[in-house]
């Protein structure tokens, strides 16, 4: 099955609004951000490679 686009050309707009929200956040907040990120990541990566569950 060929992919409607190149996993390479992905883009993400972020506002200055969100830049300075996020820079006004402490080391440890910005971490935590980070790591809950992450974690999200690691989640949907997991879940697609499971197949659905039939009811």
């Amino acid at each position: 099955m060929k992919q409607p686009f190149s996993p390479g050309d992905r883009t993400y707009y972020v506002s200055d609004e969100r830049l300075r929200a996020f820079k006004a956040l402490t080391p440890e907040q910005r971490l935590r951000w980070v790591e809950e990120l992450a974690n999200f990541l690691r989640l949907a990566k997991v879940s697609k490679k499971k197949p659905a569950s039939k009811p």
